[in-house]
């Protein structure tokens, strides 16, 4: 979630900014940098996806110093996987390998310069990234996609329009690194790029440089910040949620909101686990007890029964 011109200071921010969940009031309780000292502090898991389409040959230089960049930016506890996009959305490194950036960009080279086929389905390449992004488990839990691309689609099945109503929910930051001109990159793919980044909390940035894209990137990802929240009245676990940012500053009020699936801090998700396991150990003791209690239940009536026939006959 983007909030450009916002100042920054952490007194003013608690002061000025509005949050609420599912239009409850939700308590700012800390401000944190995402950067501390040369380091970020959330891990997090990329998905970079790379355009591999007829027109990206003339870029591979660009395309090598960006992943040189991510490579050497991704932390020891970050995660990445790397997919070639034309076409199709082909896996070329998962996240739980060990490939070094060299490997990938032979690979990515192999893909531009043999096998570099006409389309570009970009839209439907971020949607199915954004699928498999979500689904991933043992990864970190802040994701992010990245997009190498010169821009332009071609061939593909999904517009721009299905892309951003599908990517509504649990939004993964999409970011766009177009190579080229900016007065020379298809104005609508750019203007989709852009309001797709905004809308995910993503960015767009264009530059005919690799490193130039890269650093842009890069100084996107340690200006965030870090907002922790506590809402008393909202502890449901995997409920979608609407969370609603609003701040009141000079020139007026500015809003944004943003559905995502809400899920409790670790601490308040072992309570519920330990409640559930405890409602799961009531439970199994009235499944063995109950039958018990029914039996002899049962066993009494009978007994009564031959007593007061036996009472009878005398």
């Amino acid at each position: 979630m983007q909030l450009n011109n916002v100042n920054m200071n952490n007194a003013i921010l608690k002061q000025n900014l509005s949050i609420k969940i599912n239009d409850i009031p939700v308590q700012l309780t800390d401000i944190q940098p995402i950067k501390q000292g040369n380091r970020i502090t959330e891990n997090t898991a990329y998905l970079v996806l790379v355009d591999t389409s007829a027109s990206m040959p003339a870029y591979f230089s660009e395309v090598q110093r960006i992943l040189e960049g991510l490579f050497g930016f991704a932390g020891a506890k970050d995660k990445m996987a790397v997919f070639a996009v034309s076409n199709q959305l082909q896996l070329v490194k998962d996240f739980l390998s060990n490939d070094s950036s060299d490997k990938v960009t032979k690979t990515i080279e192999n893909a531009l310069t043999l096998d570099a086929k006409t389309g570009s389905c970009l839209y439907s390449g971020i949607r199915e990234a954004y699928d498999l992004g979500r689904a991933a488990s043992d990864i970190p839990s802040r994701r992010v996609i990245v997009l190498i691309t010169d821009g332009g689609v071609e061939g593909d099945c999904l517009s721009s329009a299905d892309l951003k109503d599908y990517l509504d929910v649990d939004r993964l930051p999409v970011y766009y690194l177009i190579l080229g001109q900016p007065d020379s990159t298809d104005e609508d793919f750019k203007k989709a790029a852009d309001q797709i980044a905004e809308k995910t909390g993503g960015q767009s940035f264009v530059n005919n440089k690799g490193n130039e894209l890269f650093a842009q990137f890069k100084a996107s990802q340690e200006n965030g910040m870090i907002l922790k929240l506590r809402c008393e009245d909202f502890k449901a676990l995997n409920l979608q949620a609407n969370l609603t940012v609003s701040w009141q500053g000079d020139q007026g009020e500015i809003r944004d909101k943003a559905r995502f699936t809400a899920t409790p801090a670790e601490e308040n998700r072992a309570g519920l686990n330990n409640q559930q396991t405890l409602r799961t150990s009531y439970y199994g003791v009235m499944v063995i007890l109950l039958p018990m209690i029914l039996s002899l239940a049962v066993i009494l009536v009978i007994g009564w029964v031959l007593i007061t026939k036996g009472e009878r006959s005398l």
